[in-house]
């Protein structure tokens, strides 16, 4: 039997089997994922009658399975609602992508295993299933509630950042085997093919694609609509995995995000779901083609540790993310137990790991053990999540709800309210933080600058004497020097950014309400001792950054940052003063209300100044509107001299009542830049 004839028979036992497991899993309402994933066991060559066995198949089944898959979910990702709900679900994707990361390394260490082993299972874990997550949510009559989009966002985004783990993964396998520089470039080289990837297939995804589907669903059938789909899917893929290295996966996803901004998208869907629902099928049938049951007993008890801290870190990460951004405490912890599985992405990452050598232990094998026991639970915990949720809300009490809806309420504030100047407080609270940023990028240029002096022949001869004239070689006498008159150099700004981070607090804590309601005044002072504590640690660490470039012992450091402190401290007034009047001078610099006063008439100024005749169009928006309205000279810097009717009617020195309509002709006086803003105005619509 030929290649061909064999994969096309493997490929028809793969349906075959997972219709029939598909239909018994359905009938007792058992998630369908599992029941594909145990279908590709029994068919596979590790248990049962073993009807496959060829790897090569098993591989491209997988590969096609996946790319479909990611194509799939793509369709479901939406540019402008991801947008639309911004930072909402943003921040709780980076927050719990980073600690479950960062939660998988320390796991690993704790069981033992080695640094880039810790690494991969923090990667494992890191992100979500979006069509389990869905899959679950439709079964319990869910869609379309709050929570499940703000679940469904968080996991689209995880993808996202698993995309760009996958690309680091795979920059790490490829510098694995040389030094730590070598493995810094090549993750550096994949991250940035894939990033100009991503912006290239946006962009031009964006402006071909949509119009490609629409114009073919407009004028064609279903047949070729659909062809077209998958046709834009193959190509991208094909250009991510063979032109640029990249994995399918990456180009899959993104034809499918190209493709769901067309106007036809709810038609392109229905016709191109019932092929991607039967290969991802085949994905996870091949999932379990390569699951070995007796590895999953071997790391029976590993794996249902890792299943058990990976659902808690899950439940708390997003929990804590989606209350710090607003979230109703019961929807956010729904939002967190929906989160509690590991996404098709796992798999992958897993692959890819073991394919490179990165790893000496099956971490396939318990990626697949996690994923069903995840998938198994999940459906259970969501629906016991109200339950849950009133046995946790009872151990807190009544004073965390009230705290969490004073916390609400502020966090609204911070948007809403205004400030006397009638700007948004948090733009106001964005003019502090662009000075604060101001302040510490002067510390850093200060600190460059001592450095790159204290590098000089002289003064490094210098430096080098005052070492040997101290009788203890472990104290750097040069260098501590240098570092004491960089931080009395930096005192000035570190004391202003102090300032700066204590008015930004200032206004977070007291300006976000109006008037003293209830527990407000308690909720304010947390509030502020809270960032006042966040801005000390942060000050002191970013000082003692710094310092490090001259020395990196801390218990000879901590003294000189206590005297810059002290000093600082006994120097506030002064500080002040000076802080007051450099934040008013930078403040006038982007001032357009505070411009100085103009130049002079000149003899040349006067000659600059000449007339010019503009028609008005009917479709200009100064049809209809008094010269006052317009303001073209407060405006401008240009004058209306005089104004021509359509009739013919002259009117000399008009006056701010006069109403101008289209075809009136009018001159304007002024220099060549007042003139061109003038017409300008007056040309739009």
């Amino acid at each position: 039997m030929d290649s061909a004839t064999l994969f096309f028979a493997d490929l028809s036992i793969v349906i075959a089997v997972a219709a029939a497991v598909g239909l018994v899993f359905s009938r007792f309402r058992l998630p369908l994922t599992v029941g594909y994933i145990l279908a590709g066991v029994v068919a596979g060559p590790h248990a049962g009658p073993a009807l496959i066995q060829n790897e090569q198949n098993i591989r491209m089944l997988s590969d096609l399975g996946v790319m479909f898959l990611m194509f799939s979910i793509g369709l479901g990702f939406s540019f402008r609602k991801v947008r639309q709900m911004g930072a909402g679900v943003v921040f709780p994707a980076i927050w719990d992508v980073a600690f479950m990361v960062l939660g998988g390394f320390c796991l690993g260490k704790a069981l033992g295993w080695g640094n880039l082993e810790g690494f991969l299972l923090g990667l494992i874990l890191c992100d979500s299933s979006t069509s389990i997550a869905a899959k679950t949510l439709e079964s319990l009559g869910w869609l379309g509630r709050r929570f499940s989009d703000s679940t469904f966002a968080i996991a689209l985004i995880e993808d996202i950042l698993a995309i760009l783990l996958i690309a680091v993964l795979g920059g790490v396998g490829g510098g694995a085997e040389g030094s730590a520089w070598t493995t810094a470039l090549t993750v550096a080289r994949q991250v940035g093919i894939l990033l100009l990837f991503l912006v290239g297939a946006i962009v031009f995804g964006l402006l071909l694609v949509p119009r490609l589907m629409n114009w073919v669903a407009e004028r064609f059938d279903d047949e070729l609509v659909l062809l077209a789909a998958l046709g834009v899917c193959f190509a991208i893929s094909c250009l991510a995995q063979n032109g640029l290295g990249l994995s399918l996966v990456v180009g899959a996803f993104l034809a499918g995000a190209v493709v769901a901004e067309a106007r036809s998208r709810r038609r392109i869907e229905r016709i191109v779901h019932p092929v991607t629902n039967l290969f991802a099928a085949v994905f996870f049938v091949s999932v379990g083609l390569q699951l070995d049951p007796r590895a999953l007993w071997a790391n029976a008890g590993v794996i249902a540790l890792i299943t058990g801290v990976m659902i808690l870190l899950k439940a708390v990460n997003n929990t804590v993310a989606c209350v710090l951004v607003g979230e109703r405490p019961r929807d956010a912890f729904k939002v967190g137990l929906g989160m509690g599985q590991v996404a098709e992405f796992s798999f992958i990452i897993a692959a890819l790991a073991m394919a490179q050598g990165l790893s000496e232990r099956p971490l396939y094998q318990i990626a697949i053990g996690v994923a069903l026991l995840c998938t198994a639970t999940n459906p259970y915990l969501l629906r016991g999540s109200d339950r849950l949720y009133g046995l946790l809300a009872r151990c807190f009490g009544p004073r965390a709800h009230e705290t969490f809806h004073w916390y609400r309420r502020w966090l609204t504030a911070l948007t809403a309210r205004r400030t006397e100047s009638g700007s948004s407080l948090a733009a106001h609270l964005r003019g502090h933080a662009i000075f604060l940023g101001i302040d510490l990028a002067c510390c850093a240029i200060l600190f460059a600058g001592v450095y790159a002096l204290s590098r000089l022949a002289p003064v490094a001869a210098f430096l080098s004497r005052l070492d040997g004239a101290v009788p203890w070689p472990w104290f750097p006498a040069g260098r501590l020097l240098c570092c004491l008159g960089a931080l009395l150099l930096t005192t000035p700004i570190f004391w202003a950014a102090w300032h700066t981070w204590g008015e930004i607090a200032r206004h977070v804590a007291e300006d976000a309400f109006a008037g003293e309601v209830g527990g407000l005044t308690r909720v304010r002072r947390f509030i502020r001792t809270i960032l006042r504590a966040i801005g000390w640690a942060g000050l002191i660490a970013y000082a003692a950054i710094l310092c490090s470039g001259f020395v990196a012992n801390l218990l000879l450091l901590a003294p000189l940052v206590l005297f810059a402190l002290a000093f600082g401290t006994r120097h506030s007034k002064r500080l002040r003063a000076e802080y007051n009047a450099s934040h008013h001078l930078l403040s006038q610099a982007f001032d357009l209300n505070a411009l100085p006063p103009e130049d002079p008439v000149t003899l040349g100024s006067i000659l600059a100044v000449h007339t010019e005749t503009f028609l008005l169009p009917r479709d200009s928006a100064a049809v209809g509107k008094t010269l006052g309205e317009l303001n073209l000279r407060g405006t401008t810097g240009a004058a209306v001299i005089s104004v021509t009717e359509r009739g013919g009617k002259l009117n000399v020195s008009p006056g701010r009542d006069t109403r101008l309509a289209a075809g009136d002709s009018l001159v304007l006086v002024g220099s060549d830049p007042e003139i061109a803003r003038a017409t300008a105005l007056l040309a739009q619509r």
